[in-house]
């Protein structure tokens, strides 16, 4: 079958670093045949060039956007839609002739794929990643009921997670909907070799001498926590706790990352760097002790998959999927600010307990999210509906 892919952004954020694992696995295999749509030319480009897929450059407008205000949404509202309306026109005349038989949208923040599918007469796969309302605070363009049609008529809706599943399946109950985690090619993440801290001392030593290094991969957006884990860090500074290093690894909202940077200066927190947008993960997670995630509503948590990986214990809020993915014998679940630091103390003083945590990370990300899994999942989904005739 061709597939045609629609992903609504050009970077490799953890959407597209997934979709391409899942379109090279595909390609690999022969068994249908990928084409990609996207907004821009950038690193997601550069690797379908190089693995021969084809792509088609077109705006895709989010069917959603935050809402702030009625006034400004509703302009925003029309002005979208319009956008909409001709990018839509743009796809059908490229596709119309190429056979197209299944759309697979990346995103739920995009309905593009889902009219383009109806347009074309074809299968809809619609890939859920998100809570986008709770998560994002969005809202759709569209009447209640004209979302539910498009979700509702979609061939099938693939979740990363149970979490988004029963979310789903609660809001649009005549939906088919079927959870597929998302996998992590584990050759790309290898495990770390000993602690971060290349001056770490032994047991003998004085453990404040020893650094332990938090990484935290995300987006930079109020859900995502980081301001709170801040908070945190400035109340265990002020108690004492100075040996411990956070890296915030990611751009975003630019309004969020000034208010980030502002109360780390104020609170004299030179623990923490802002690094940015960082394209070598592997790299970074090497020079890291611990991961974190503390992001509320998270739809699954592909930087999760890969702290675990690379042998990281991980820290994360009790929310969303991460509770699917995180355990007591890979990290810490909390609830609040004092669980956070107490999680943090415990393995800033335990080197052991990072060991042990992370080692059974490691084996829990390969038994349970591999790249090779992902894919094996979604080629049987599109057999079955060829073989369906759907």
């Amino acid at each position: 079958m061709k597939v045609l892919f629609i992903s609504h952004y050009d970077n490799m954020y953890g959407a597209n670093r997934a979709l391409l694992s899942l379109i090279l696995g595909m390609q690999e295999s022969g068994a249908h045949q990928p084409f990609v749509t996207l907004p821009a030319e950038g690193e997601f480009t550069e690797a379908l060039r190089k693995a021969g897929v084809p792509y088609y450059i077109c705006d895709i407008t989010q069917w959603q956007a935050i809402y702030k205000e009625p006034v400004s949404f509703m302009i925003k509202k029309q002005k979208r839609k319009k956008q909409i309306a001709a990018e839509l026109e743009l796809l059908y005349a490229h596709y119309r002739n190429v056979g197209i038989d299944v759309i697979h949208s990346n995103s739920s923040v995009i309905g593009t794929g889902a009219m383009l599918a109806e347009k074309l007469g074809c299968m809809h796969v619609w890939h859920i990643r998100e809570f986008a309302q709770e998560h994002y605070g969005m809202e759709y363009f569209y009447p209640e009921e004209q979302v539910r049609k498009y979700y509702e008529q979609a061939t099938c809706l693939v979740t990363i997670s149970d979490a988004l599943k029963d979310y789903m399946r609660e809001k649009y109950p005549s939906a088919r909907v079927l959870r597929i985690y998302d996998g992590v090619d584990a050759a790309e993440i290898p495990e770390r070799t000993g602690d971060a801290d290349d001056g770490a001392k032994t047991e003998e030593n004085s453990k404040t001498e020893e650094i332990v290094r938090f990484v935290y991969v995300a987006y930079l957006f109020p859900k995502k926590q980081q301001l709170e884990v801040l908070q945190a860090a400035a109340e265990l500074k002020a108690g004492g706790l100075t040996n411990f290093r956070i890296t915030f690894a990611g751009t975003g909202l630019a309004p969020y990352e000034k208010k980030l940077r502002e109360y780390a200066k104020k609170n004299g927190l030179s623990e923490v760097e802002f690094a940015g947008f960082v394209s070598d993960i592997p790299g970074l997670l090497q020079k890291s002790d611990v991961g974190l995630m503390a992001s509320a509503y998270e739809g699954f948590g592909l930087v999760t998959v890969e702290y675990m990986l690379a042998g990281l214990p991980v820290i994360g809020y009790e929310s969303g999927a991460t509770p699917e993915i995180v355990t007591n014998e890979t990290g810490f679940l909390y609830h609040d600010k004092e669980g956070f630091k107490d999680a943090v103390k415990r393995l800033v003083w335990d080197r052991e307990l990072r060991k042990k945590l992370g080692e059974a990370g490691r084996r829990r990300a390969w038994e349970y999210f591999p790249a090779s899994a992902n894919t094996l999942a979604i080629r049987k989904l599109y057999d079955s509906l060829q073989a369906d005739g759907l």
